[in-house]
């Protein structure tokens, strides 16, 4: 961005940082340098940011919670965008026989799932330990034991790159293992702004309790206390990534400072210091490996920038 452009994006953004060190903005605690990161606060203030990005020219990403996300490289021109909200900021409203709940995109997931305790709603608890926002969390899919959070949506609120905004239903998005599209995908790029969950009405004490049961397995499955992306790849229709990386004699290769956890295959994990180009080459290597062992090709479930 030329100095015109930094002052009219200051202006715009209540909170802009510039030449951002990813590394702090990412569980995987590795990252490039970003030229600017932008941290918006409502949606009218996201929909002037797009309508500016697209006039402009200037390449964009979305973030979230940084939890399943690699910024490779030195330096990234652009600006990337997180989008700030609370649990404060769902709304509920009845519908037959259950409740929908509106959530802002950029509301933790465990903020959700502890609002959703307390009023006694239920049907997210399988989100329990799963990082980062709602909005990436929709974005990705992501779920767990069996389970997705598309089935849990009634609709999704968009704005398009121009700013504009767009009403997504259940019916009209496209969910998939670890990915949805939404209309006009890809050929127009959508950011997801809020999610409409319909929740079913539950003891809270019993919410609570099924959540922190799952979040006991997970942590007694899963590497605790070094920097990762949660699971990074996909599981292969029919059978486990995890699996066929440890059978593939894997578990505990290093390059760098990053490895593949010796706990759980399909975690690469950072173990202090680790740098993007570490975690790439691991992950190539991984792919490689297992295609030459079991003939499937790997897919990631990490974003890379």
């Amino acid at each position: 961005m030329n100095g015109q452009q930094q002052l009219e994006l200051a202006s715009l953004c209540r909170t802009v940082r510039w030449d951002v060190d990813m590394a702090a903005h990412s569980t995987f605690r590795a990252g490039g340098i970003v030229e600017a990161m932008v941290e918006t606060e409502s949606v009218e203030e996201l929909a002037a940011l797009l309508r500016w990005l697209h006039r402009e020219r200037i390449p964009w990403h979305v973030v979230g919670g940084g939890s399943n996300i690699l910024v490779t490289g030195r330096y990234r021109e652009g600006v990337f965008i997180r989008l700030r909200g609370t649990v404060r900021t769902n709304r509920c409203e009845r519908d037959g026989d259950s409740f929908l709940v509106r959530v802002s995109a950029g509301c933790n997931l465990a903020a959700l799932l502890g609002w959703c305790a307390r009023g006694n709603f239920g049907g997210l608890e399988f989100l329990a330990g799963i990082p980062g926002s709602v909005g990436g969390a929709i974005r990705m899919n992501a779920g767990a034991f069996g389970r997705a959070i598309g089935e849990a949506l009634a609709a999704v609120q968009c704005l398009d790159e121009r700013g504009e905004p767009v009403t997504v239903s259940r019916e009209q998005a496209v969910f998939s293992y670890r990915f949805t599209r939404l209309p006009a995908e890809p050929q127009v790029r959508m950011v997801i702004t809020e999610g409409v969950f319909r929740l079913q009405a539950a003891d809270g004490f019993r919410v609570t309790a099924q959540c922190r049961e799952i979040i006991a397995q997970r942590r007694s499955k899963q590497p605790q206390g070094v920097g990762s992306a949660g699971s990074f790849f996909k599981n292969p229709q029919g059978d486990f990534a995890g699996r066929l990386i440890e059978q593939a004699g894997l578990k505990g290769r290093t390059i760098g400072r990053a490895m593949v956890s010796p706990k759980h295959a399909n975690f690469i994990v950072n173990t202090g210091g680790a740098v993007p180009e570490d975690i790439v080459g691991l992950m190539e290597e991984v792919r490689q490996k297992v295609f030459e062992h079991s003939g499937v090709l790997l897919e990631p479930e990490v974003r890379i920038y």
